[in-house]
């Protein structure tokens, strides 16, 4: 059983095939305001490199936010096409609890506007759900989770470890109605 991961909600898109629990092709390219060019054509890159059609991929793991809201739109649009026309099944996880290796830590992303996304996870237990705030404002939530070890933007994380790590923690879409993207900042 084949699975495609896509994360298209930072300033990377990352792509992997899984055969079961394990990756068998990667790929990650830095964004540019071109993700809307871009994706599809990684992804049937990726395909073809493994030899693979659409119909071969039975479940899509998809970050669904927080981040870039073009990122965050295509992602989803691509799950619920796969969805729709494949039947393939669809699993979600955030993009904060995705960056914390082995589901511990304060995970921080860049929200602009000297904003922030941040949740806090304890042995895979959400303690402080996903939101975003003023970076002076979490000064006082990072002391109160002092003793996790804090995740900011990706650095020091290999995505794709997390990916095999949080397969448990990806959560089964039912209904293509129910693919939401995770929207903690407003569109402008």
């Amino acid at each position: 059983m084949f699975s495609l991961f896509i994360d298209t909600t930072q300033n990377y898109c990352n792509l992997a095939i899984l055969n079961n629990e394990n990756i068998i092709s990667k790929f990650k390219v830095k964004t540019h305001n071109n993700l809307t060019d871009i994706v599809v054509e990684h992804i049937e890159n990726l395909l073809n490199k493994n030899k693979l059609q659409h119909e071969d991929i039975t479940k899509i793991l998809l970050v669904i936010g927080p981040g870039s809201f073009t990122g965050v739109r295509i992602g989803t649009l691509i799950a619920k096409t796969w969805m729709l026309i494949h039947k393939t099944s669809v699993y979600t996880i955030d993009a904060l609890r995705l960056q914390t290796p082995h589901g511990t830590g304060l995970s921080i992303l860049d929200a602009r506007s000297d904003s922030i996304f941040l949740a806090s996870y304890n042995h895979n237990k959400c303690l402080t759900q996903p939101n975003m705030m003023k970076e002076k404002a979490a000064e006082s939530l990072m002391k109160k989770y002092q003793n996790h070890n804090v995740f900011i933007q990706y650095k020091s994380v290999d995505i794709f470890n997390n990916v095999i790590y949080h397969l448990k923690n990806f959560k089964k879409v039912n209904d293509v109605n129910e693919l939401k993207p995770l929207y903690i900042k407003k569109p402008l």
